[in-house]
């Protein structure tokens, strides 16, 4: 029951977070809470019934009757095991069905069919717990943060004013089912709204407490000389997701751009034109030149083309790229560019180690 993910932002990842930039609060969707504002009135009024002609969502009813979705308290549907469970939250908020389904420990749920509605003799559109027998009530506890709430009268065409709890109605089971969202109030630290981010889950800590251990009968001795249960924990880092992420947060319109600390090579080597003698030996002479000095190279020597090979390069996207070819051989020159820099500089043959390896500790190497 105890974890704590660790998500990378950007924009392509699964996860939905919802963050507040001011204290640092962060969760998933899933389990994400928020501050729900009280909407009290100072004396609870008497229930009063409504003639709503048409009215059977909430837009419709707030409409008709000129007041705010929190005043308002509606029921959903949800089927579960074969049984109807009715769930009720207030007007402005919206079920999350995680957690509709762990604080019920229903795996199974799913909203109900309009003839499971029906069979259960509920009245879509105008049903709420004042009255209800014979289905399981669940309610958020937003319905105990307001009164003289607006619900279904539970007939066509009718709702009720003034309905409060627990004055006109009881819950079999009360907890936080609303699901959070954009602009919603931090909890922890109250004034802060909070934001939607997308994410991509890279890491995850378990505790797993003595489940296992009991289960295995795996004991170890105290101090005391008693046989406790050893307590375990489950640590996962997803090698691919954490791939996958860094290059969604880093690229460019023309390909990957590896954050130094994880590139697999620190220089692409491109040997333009290698199949000229001159070319190779020199591209193989840098090679071991900075091999020498630590750095990792990735020699691309193939009888391809300039604009394939360097195409390719920015594709895999290596911290620092660096070029051979006749022409720079001729100066006495070597071309060297940062994947993250638009342009390239040409530096003497004999300073090309150096300049790499300094634009590398740049970099953070």
């Amino acid at each position: 029951k105890d974890s704590h993910e660790f998500i990378l932002l950007a924009e392509a990842g699964e996860d939905t977070i919802m963050l507040c930039e001011g204290c640092g609060y962060a969760a998933n969707t899933e389990r994400a809470v928020f501050r729900k504002f009280p909407n009290h009135d100072e004396e609870l009024a008497e229930l009063e019934e409504v003639h709503t002609p048409g009215a059977r969502t909430i837009e419709e009813v707030t409409g008709f009757l000129s007041l705010p979705e929190a005043k308002t308290i509606k029921a959903v549907f949800y089927s579960s095991g074969g049984e109807i469970l009715v769930v009720v939250i207030r007007g402005d908020l919206g079920v999350n069905e995680v957690k509709l389904g762990r604080v019920t420990g229903r795996s199974d749920l799913r909203l109900a069919t309009p003839e499971e509605v029906m069979g259960a003799g509920l009245v879509s559109g105008s049903a709420s717990p004042v009255g209800l027998k014979g289905c399981r009530v669940i309610a958020d506890d937003s319905i105990g943060l307001g009164s003289n709430f607006v619900a279904g009268a539970n007939k066509n065409d009718y709702h009720l004013l003034n309905v409060n709890f627990p004055r006109d109605f009881g819950v079999d089971l009360m907890a936080d089912i609303a699901l959070a969202r954009e602009g919603y109030e931090c909890l922890k630290c109250q004034g802060r709204e909070m934001v939607e981010r997308r994410g991509i889950e890279v890491g995850h800590v378990f505790k797993l407490g003595t489940q296992y251990g009991e289960a295995l009968n795996a004991l170890f001795s105290t101090e005391e000389g008693r046989q406790v249960p050893v307590t375990m924990g489950c640590y996962g880092i997803g090698l691919g997701r954490l791939l996958a992420a860094a290059i969604e947060q880093h690229h460019d319109e023309r390909g990957i751009i590896f954050p130094t600390a994880i590139a697999p090579y620190q220089v692409h080597l491109a040997a333009l034109n290698s199949n000229r003698c001159e070319v190779a030996a020199a591209a193989e002479d840098l090679e071991a030149s900075l091999e020498s000095e630590g750095v990792e190279v990735l020699h691309d020597d193939r009888s391809e083309s300039a604009g394939v090979k360097l195409t390719d390069a920015d594709l895999i996207g290596l911290p620092v790229r660096v070029v051979v070819s006749p022409r720079n051989i001729k100066q006495g020159v070597v071309e060297i560019k940062a994947r993250d820099q638009q342009h390239s500089i040409t530096v003497p043959d004999a300073e090309a180690v150096e300049r790499v390896k300094a634009m590398l500790v740049e970099k953070g190497v």
